[in-house]
């Protein structure tokens, strides 16, 4: 038995004090630190060669240097233990201060401490590492047991009384560095992502908004910013909610961004083609309820193209309808929606959609045009994903690489996901990009035009749920897009929720991707098309109140063509409303009627008003806010005493105030 004794006298006469290893390093893709850690000494004490009775004067001392409870230290030290922690990761003034009072029984053993050198940079992306050094949130968490690395120990022999044996010795067995990592994310994007995200939710007073940046053709994740956002440095100092991602934990619903989804589906299934044209009178009637378009007036006749490009609820009610509930749901699976992504962060939200089998006719058709129905963004980018790079449904990725800093193996998770499944044909995919790319140039989509740069997409505005019913004074307004539409690089989403002053898609969220992708383009040498000559649009002039002479005059100079309703000596209504850009030749549907059924508002004065206070005066008077800048208003357009037709927009002007 005399190899079991000697074991046994080992394991009573030694003592382990842990060796944290060094946690990876979290990189971008050009190398850039975003993550390391940094060795700092941590304090612990072993009882049991604290000199009898010296207890409590060395509590005093460390419970002052280290600014802790006397009580509680003095505790530790009286437990006549082999090893207590005292502290973990002190600072230098403080390991300074206590190795010169060379205080009995106390030690130093070297940790490391976690630094996020970026601040704020990328905070719901990267997570943040606790104390004892495991991934608490974000890529640290999910990315754990490869960034954590293997623990060592030293061993130490004591005598009888617990004193350490000098002449011994120690046997180190030393800890193994985590895997470093390298992230598809690009430090520059993600600083204009989280630059232009401030910016918005300063602007428009919202909630929180949420930007995100991929390659349409791999995948890879260059961006991913929601604001507000949190220092991982000082990751206590914020409650447990800053710490979620947007971007993959909150699903919300769609609106007008949903629209290419149900018409991928319908072109796919060759149920509407780009010869059809749809009737919008404004409103639609389904079994259970009436539909309105946005636009009140409605939109006329008007192609499959123009459907998209004026974003019409009417017509995509059709569609919809037209596709049915069974083809609608199995695009819906198709293209991701209802499932997660596989992206490799945490928490990732699924989505959520009435149950085929339950499906009423109502929902069907507001599905069919984003709402009833709630998906995250990446969801929603990565569809859209699809239709940029010709069908293929791409699977998103943060983390490229993995390497080992002692060998240098290199894992590659992300490898394989470049090819992604066949979703949509080439063809419904090109003509998705044509129409997408006319959205911007023509479309509600303006806002986000560039020239030289060919950018495609869709605008979008939700009414949001809140307390599980639909919310009229709660909104989501949205952006999804890609460029150049010729040869997609870049895709984007950019989510505002619950902006103030406006909450249409295209004058919050539009502007805002147009400044991420000008950015982007420059910065990876996206070099801006040659200038190509576009057709010159018009803006069609307000008609109401006009006698149906003086109406015709005023489209002739334009170039635009009168049709007829109805009788009478003015006109009472017109569609497309005033406001709107149009080819020359386009027709202008004009109703004819009495002057006392124009029922006119009249438009008040905003001036000297924040934005939010703007928004609420027209919203009492049935008026609606166009906001240009910030700060309070200097000018507003029409100009106030003037009459016109409820819900007309009202252009306002907004500087800074000094200014």
């Amino acid at each position: 038995r005399g190899a079991e004794l000697a074991e046994r006298s080992f394991i009573v006469r030694t003592r382990e004090v842990p060796v944290e290893p060094r946690r990876g390093a979290i990189r971008d893709r050009m190398g850039r630190e975003l993550a390391f850690s940094v060795d700092v000494d941590s304090v612990y004490a072993v009882p049991l060669e604290i000199p009898l009775g010296k207890a409590p004067e060395i509590a005093g001392s460390l419970a002052e240097v280290l600014a802790l409870d006397y009580d509680e230290v003095r505790s530790r030290l009286e437990r006549r233990q082999a090893f207590v922690w005292i502290k973990r990761k002190i600072s230098g003034e403080e390991a300074a201060r206590l190795r010169e009072m060379d205080l009995p029984g106390i030690a130093f053993t070297p940790e490391s401490q976690r630094f996020y050198p970026k601040g704020r940079l990328g905070a719901q992306l990267l997570g943040f590492a606790g104390v004892d050094g495991q991934g608490l949130a974000g890529i640290e968490y999910y990315y754990d047991r490869y960034l954590r690395g293997q623990p060592g120990k030293i061993i130490i022999e004591y005598d009888g009384r617990g004193r350490e044996l000098p002449q011994t010795e120690q046997r180190y067995h030393p800890s193994t560095p985590g895997y470093d990592l390298v992230l598809t994310i690009d430090e520059y994007v993600q600083h204009v992502a989280e630059r232009e995200a401030e910016r918005a939710r300063a602007q428009w007073q919202a909630l929180r908004v949420t930007i995100i940046v991929m390659d349409p053709r791999t995948g890879a994740i260059l961006a991913m910013a929601s604001n507000p956002s949190y220092d991982p440095n000082r990751f206590r100092d914020y409650p447990d909610t800053a710490y979620r991602n947007p971007g993959v934990e909150f699903a919300q619903p769609p609106g007008s961004t949903f629209k290419p989804i149900t018409l991928a589906a319908a072109l796919e299934t060759g149920v509407v083609s780009w010869e059809d044209r749809f009737y919008c009178p404004g409103s639609i009637a389904v079994p259970g309820g009436r539909i309105r378009c946005w636009r009140r007036e409605g939109h006329g006749s008007i192609s499959l193209s123009e459907a998209l490009e004026n974003s019409c609820n009417v017509a995509f009610v059709q569609i919809g309808q037209r596709l049915g509930a069974q083809r609608f749901f199995e695009f819906h699976r198709a293209l991701g929606f209802g499932a997660p992504t596989g992206i490799d962060l945490p928490g990732e939200a699924r989505g959520l959609a009435v149950r085929q089998a339950d499906l009423r006719p109502m929902d069907l058709a507001v599905m069919s045009f984003g709402q009833s129905l709630t998906v995250t963004p990446l969801q929603l980018l990565t569809a859209i994903a699809a239709v940029a790079n010709g069908g293929r449904l791409p699977e998103p990725y943060i983390v490229r690489e993995l390497v080992d800093p002692a060998s240098g193996e290199v894992i590659s998770p992300g490898a394989g996901r470049e090819e992604g499944r066949q979703v949509l044909s080439a063809d419904t995919a090109r003509e998705l990009v044509r129409a997408m790319e006319a959205t911007v140039s023509l479309g509600t989509g303006r806002p986000a035009y560039r020239e030289g740069y060919e950018l495609a997409g869709k605008t979008g505005t939700a009414q949001k749920v809140i307390e599980g019913r639909v919310s009229e004074d709660h909104h989501i307004a949205s952006f999804v897009g890609f460029g150049p539409a010729s040869d997609p690089r870049v895709a984007a989403v950019v989510i505002v929720d619950e902006p103030v002053g406006s909450a249409w898609g295209s004058q919050v969220a539009a502007p805002v991707f147009r400044a991420v992708m000008e950015d982007v383009f420059r910065y990876l040498g996206v070099a801006p098309a040659p200038a190509i000559e576009r057709p010159v649009l018009v803006t069609i002039p307000r008609m109401t109140g006009l006698a149906a002479e003086q109406a015709v005059g005023e489209l002739a100079v334009l170039g635009l063509v009168p049709a007829w309703r109805g009788d009478g000596p003015v006109v009472i209504d017109q569609v497309p409303p005033p406001g709107t850009r149009s080819l020359p030749g386009s027709e202008v549907l004009l109703k004819l009627g009495q002057i006392a059924a124009l029922d006119l508002v009249t438009v008040p004065d905003v001036r000297g008003r924040t934005i939010r206070e703007a928004g609420l005066v027209l919203g009492q008077a049935g008026l609606r806010l166009q906001a240009d800048g910030t700060g309070l208003a200097v000018a507003q357009d029409p100009e106030p005493g003037v009459s016109v037709q409820p819900d007309t927009p009202v252009r306002v002007e907004f500087r800074p105030r000094g200014r």
